[in-house]
């Protein structure tokens, strides 16, 4: 009893080897349009499901012939191994190259309508930048002129106010003179008039 208690055991560890594919890995329905899944190891067990080429199922026990898998949807039935593989079908790598392609595509145009925006803000900063240094340099001579302008200004104010103060001075001096000469005409015709007195006394 024992012994064949073993040599089972030894069967089913053998069976499990030569699948090539441990429990719980993911496994896909090979190349085939439909397969049934059964609730036992066995075409007189009742069938639950069909399942279709490319179909992801989660390995939960290969046996002699049969698989026990479960599906997306949670339900679990048996399969025929030979239906079974865990090399992902060509169907679902083209559709995830299609996929992936397709992703792509969208990044390229993104990127293409990024770049072209980036044209036309770097044609706006060129055009800024222009007129920047068009501006600075206008300013440059603006401020060149506004220092000669002031200086300008400056010097015909100085010599506005020399000007003011010459006059100033020489209207003193002016009205100094005529007050001097009035002085003495003044002091003349008092003199005079002192000497015709004196005179007249004299010859009478």
């Amino acid at each position: 009893m024992k012994s064949t208690l073993n040599f089972t055991i030894f069967i089913l560890i053998l069976s499990t080897l030569i699948c090539g594919t441990a429990l719980g890995e993911t496994v896909y329905v090979k190349g085939i349009m439909k397969i049934t899944m059964r609730t036992g190891p066995g075409v007189e067990h009742k069938i639950i499901a069909m399942l279709e080429s490319g179909d992801n199922l989660e390995l939960i026990e290969s046996g002699d012939g049969w698989s026990h898998v479960r599906n997306v949807d949670g339900k679990d039935g048996w399969v025929l191994t030979r239906y079974v593989t865990s090399e992902v079908p060509k169907t679902l790598i083209a559709d995830r190259l299609k996929s992936e392609n397709s992703a792509l595509s969208e990044v390229i145009e993104k990127v293409k309508a990024e770049n072209a925006e980036l044209a036309g803000i770097k044609a706006k900063f060129e055009t800024l930048d222009h007129s920047y240094s068009l501006l600075k340099k206008e300013s440059a001579d603006f401020l060149i002129l506004k220092e000669k302008y002031e200086k300008v200004a400056k010097a015909y104010k100085d010599q506005e106010a020399r000007n003011a103060a010459l006059e100033k001075s020489l209207g003193n001096e002016d009205v100094k003179w005529f007050l001097s000469g009035a002085g003495v005409l003044f002091v003349g015709i008092l003199l005079g008039m002192s000497a015709r007195k004196k005179k007249r006394n004299s010859l009478l």
